[in-house]
């Protein structure tokens, strides 16, 4: 008992005295790095030593030359000698660590079990048309942004962007025929400005809500930390509960707060609130079930609006193979990874790819094939059961899936007067309600579906580069939320000859989605000459999401405690074994970037985040200097 009191006594002291536990931190930590640096592992080389950026070079668009970079195809002679990494998917995530790993020095693999590499990043052309995957858009790509800075580091400055409308997102509510319609403008101030214009007697409540997006968006900074500091000491701060005092800026009240608890607190207008929520799908969860950190990091990276990849969102892999590829690596294609090898002591040392299956080893093995894949199917059973990440697989659960109609149409998007931004569609004044009841729909009673949601997107009319590539055309996107389970009798079916039934289903929805891009934009009428509708099925066969997902793990409340957090991370308990991708973080394009950098820094034993600040300033100055001569050149 007395013991007990004296912990009690302790704990109530350092709770009291919260400066003496942050000193005693971070004295751990640099105790920690000093042990390591004389110690442990060696500090790998510095990817960011020097200024990759050259001049951009004119763009590629010769199909066969692109292919000879983004198809190259597996075969065991052209498997690097002296392997350092194997990576295991060429998604973004798995790409940005290729590249910085290459650079620091190491012999780098890339496999990829689709036809082409790029993940999500990935395009395809059909009829003359081309569309993007997963790609729609991007915020924070202006001159200077961090996220800029190392993406024109990794791309060496070849990876351009285009800035799309003013009004980047549209949020249209009702019957698409006659759908009100609500900008939402770049620019932080005039974000909040045009907000309060089109809803002035809801002005105290948007502000509030700005500010709680500022607050909650601010506190994500504990989020990251638990994913970059040594893993032991994280568990440490987690399990006795101390990262609360250490990590001030991690507030509960945003990771278990839902997105509808905040806007029932702030304001009845359910217009108001739809237009505020809108953009959940791009986390594809309904308000009532969304962390309200998440939805705040989302609207903040958009509130200077958003951009897209000039010739086309494959530039991204088109641009980091290269990168890869003169470090000595290789990024290969059609090389199904079917295990992830481990010796006797449970260390990843390899995998084993393919039909022929053909064993390949390395010191370091990286998946950025998803937390599912990676402790469901690739690793030995009982290795993967004896982590601490295997229980977090049913404990969060799968995000839902999706369905994509894609379309062609004749004409350019500039004749057309189509948008080079993205248009939500909610035929609803209640998200949750509406949303929940759709998904309710059971699996013989698809080919009824009353789809209440669209998100629509024109790549045409997005990329200034169109034009040179596919002259006179239009590409349309249409995308709704779906079921695993409405298309799961056909999951074993080969691609192509899943049946009448099957296709059925396919063109109804098609249909149905293309019917309300034309009550949305009339001039489409009569123009759609191609069409081919994704489901979830077809996410399994190209995406390699086991149940069509649509972002890996789900991104509800569960996902964001700090038990969850601290454990999906890049470093994994599996010796030799580290992650990539949106799984070790959030959804999305930006966060499987930054993860593709952390998971570098833990395998280099190195800061690289440091080191990406230390060139963005120096590339600042650069470019300042550079302008100051042109101008006076001009003089």
């Amino acid at each position: 008992m007395s013991i007990d009191i004296g912990i009690r006594s302790v704990i109530e002291f350092l709770v009291t005295h919260p400066y003496l536990l942050v000193g005693a931190f971070l004295t751990y930590v640099c105790l920690y790095f000093v042990s390591i640096y004389f110690f442990g592992n060696k500090i790998g080389k510095n990817p960011f030593a020097r200024d990759y950026r050259i001049s951009p070079e004119p763009f590629v668009h010769d199909a066969k030359t692109r292919d000879a970079v983004l198809k190259q195809r597996f075969k065991a002679n052209l498997v690097p000698e002296n392997l350092d990494v194997i990576i295991v998917g060429s998604g973004v995530g798995g790409l940005t660590a290729g590249v910085l790993l290459s650079r620091a020095g190491l012999k780098v693999l890339v496999l990829e079990q689709h036809d082409q590499a790029g993940g999500c990043c990935h395009t395809f052309v059909e009829k003359g048309f081309e569309f993007d995957t997963g790609i729609h858009y991007i915020g924070n790509m202006q001159d200077g942004k961090v996220d800029r800075v190392l993406l024109d580091q990794l791309t060496c400055g070849q990876l351009r962007w285009s800035a799309m409308d003013d009004a980047f997102d549209i949020v249209a509510l009702g019957d698409p025929a006659k759908a009100k319609l609500f900008k939402m403008k770049s620019g932080e101030d005039r974000y909040v400005q045009n907000l309060i214009d089109m809803f002035p007697q809801e002005k105290e409540a948007i502000i509030k809500y700005m500010e709680l997006i500022k607050d909650a968006s601010n506190s994500f900074f504990g989020i990251v930390m638990l994913k970059v500091l040594p893993r032991i000491l994280v568990r440490f701060l987690v399990v006795t509960g101390l990262y609360r005092i250490v990590f001030k800026c991690y507030r509960k009240r945003y990771t278990e707060r839902t997105l509808q608890s905040v806007l029932d607190s702030l304001t009845k207008n359910k217009e108001l609130q739809i237009v505020l929520s809108y953009i959940c799908g791009d986390y594809g969860v309904f308000p009532k079930d969304a962390p309200f950190i998440l939805h705040a990091i989302l609207i903040k990276h958009y509130l200077n609006g958003a951009f897209y990849p000039k010739a086309g969102t494959s530039e991204v892999a088109f641009h980091m193979i290269q990168s890869i590829q003169k470090g000595g690596g290789k990024v290969l294609v059609q090389a199904p990874v079917t295990n992830i090898l481990c010796n006797g002591k449970g260390r990843a040392v390899g995998v084993r790819v393919g039909k022929s299956e053909i064993e390949i080893r390395a010191r370091y093995i990286i998946s950025d094939a998803g937390v599912v894949n990676t402790f469901k199917s690739l690793l030995p059973e009982k290795v993967a059961k004896a982590s601490c990440i295997y229980p977090l697989i049913e404990k969060v659960g799968p995000s839902c899936s999706f369905i994509t109609t894609f379309i062609g149409v004749e004409g350019n998007s500039k004749e057309l007067n189509l948008p080079a931004g993205n248009i939500w569609l909610y035929n609803t004044d209640d998200i949750n309600k509406t949303m929940t009841e759709f998904l309710d729909i059971k699996a013989e009673d698809t080919e009824d579906l009353k789809i209440p949601f669209s998100f629509i997107s024109f790549p045409s009319a997005k990329d200034p580069e169109w034009e040179a590539k596919f002259p006179g055309k239009t590409s349309v996107l249409a995308i709704t939320l779906a079921k695993w389970e409405w298309f799961e009798e056909w999951k074993d079916e080969k691609l192509r000859h899943r049946g009448d039934r099957y296709e059925g289903i396919k063109d109804a929805i098609g249909r149905q989605m293309w019917q309300q891009c034309v009550n949305l934009f009339p001039q489409l009428d009569g123009k759609k000459v191609y069409m081919e509708v994704g489901t979830p099925v077809s996410n399994q066969y190209y995406l390699a999401a086991p149940k069509g997902e649509m972002y890996g793990l789900d991104q509800k409340v569960a996902r964001f405690t700090a038990d969850v957090a601290s454990k999906l991370r890049p470093d994994t308990d599996i010796p030799g074994l580290y992650l990539t991708g949106q799984d070790t973080m959030t959804c999305g394009f930006v966060s499987a970037l930054m993860m593709g950098l952390i998971c570098a820094s833990q395998v280099l034993n190195r800061n690289l985040y440091t080191d990406l600040m230390k060139i963005r300033k120096d590339t600042k100055k650069i470019d300042s200097r550079t302008k100051s001569d042109d101008s006076k050149k001009e003089e």
